[in-house]
């Protein structure tokens, strides 16, 4: 069981998106206020910023619900939210955060030693997962050792609940793809996963959708470095040669040989695969 505070890191990013897709309002200066306190592990300013958020919610959550350009998945992610701030707090309020810093100090958190890729996507970007996914197993990477929802050889096991599962297979074991698009950064769930990146500190890599605008504002407040240099699957030779510095990036992680004319027509076949109408 994660402790509250990597509980709320996790789920920090999921909550501002939804809440910031219906007002842009005073309440950005609060997740500005408990994402800085996080960093800095400051627990009463943490404390402050969820009883102000809370107080929003609590001020809101009805007309919220009554609002007719509000869909019922996104009522229900606001309520989960609410919620999930409310039982945090005390949570929050009770945890010693000395414990953080003894974490670090003892080099971070290891859940378990099997090495797993993660494809981090959105669903309506599944053209490039599943290319990604087809040049993923192709290197020789196992079925079992790809988490990949939208692929029946590597979803979320029947009956497990996505993010306990993502909970428990994440760790500085992972590495994690982040499949970046403007889908991405609207979906909650998403950014909840991409929050794992943060909490576990996780190896990580970032690909770009042709589409994917860098001056999105969501772009911006995400925990994750994006000064670091990705790959935008954009087809062209640069794109290419980002391909095989990803490849060798999954081999090297996984310990797998390289056979240079197979990775060619992996590559080849990937490029053709993005550049597809």
């Amino acid at each position: 069981m994660l402790d509250p505070y990597s509980r709320l890191q996790m789920e920090y990013n999921s909550i501002r998106s939804i809440i910031e897709s219906y007002t842009k309002g005073s309440i950005t200066c609060y997740f500005d206020g408990l994402r800085k306190a996080m960093d800095n592990y400051e627990k009463e300013k943490i404390i402050y910023n969820i009883e102000k958020i809370n107080k929003w919610y609590s001020d809101n959550i009805v007309s919220i619900k009554s609002n007719r350009f509000v869909t019922e998945s996104q009522k229900k992610e606001h309520e989960d939210g609410m919620i999930f701030l409310k039982e945090i707090l005390p949570e929050i309020k009770d945890y010693d955060f000395n414990l953080i810093t003894n974490k670090k100090l003892s080099g971070g958190i290891r859940r378990n030693n099997v090495k797993k890729v993660f494809l981090s996507h959105s669903s309506a970007d599944k053209k490039y997962a599943n290319a990604l996914e087809k040049l993923i197993v192709g290197l020789g990477v196992k079925d079992n050792q790809l988490i990949y929802t939208s692929h029946p050889l590597h979803k979320i096991p029947l009956g497990q609940k996505i993010y306990d599962y993502l909970r428990d297979n994440i760790s500085d074991q992972v590495f994690m793809i982040i499949l970046w698009s403007n889908n991405y950064l609207d979906s909650p769930a998403c950014l909840c996963e991409m929050g794992a990146v943060w909490v576990m500190q996780t190896d990580y890599i970032s690909i770009y959708s042709p589409e994917f605008s860098f001056g999105n504002p969501k772009y911006r407040e995400v925990p994750v470095d994006t000064t670091k240099m990705g790959a935008v699957l954009n087809g062209d030779d640069n794109c290419k040669a980002s391909m095989y510095e990803f490849k060798d990036k999954i081999q090297d992680f996984f310990g797998l040989k390289n056979d240079e004319t197979k990775t060619a027509l992996l590559i080849d076949d990937f490029i053709k695969e993005i550049k597809k109408r």
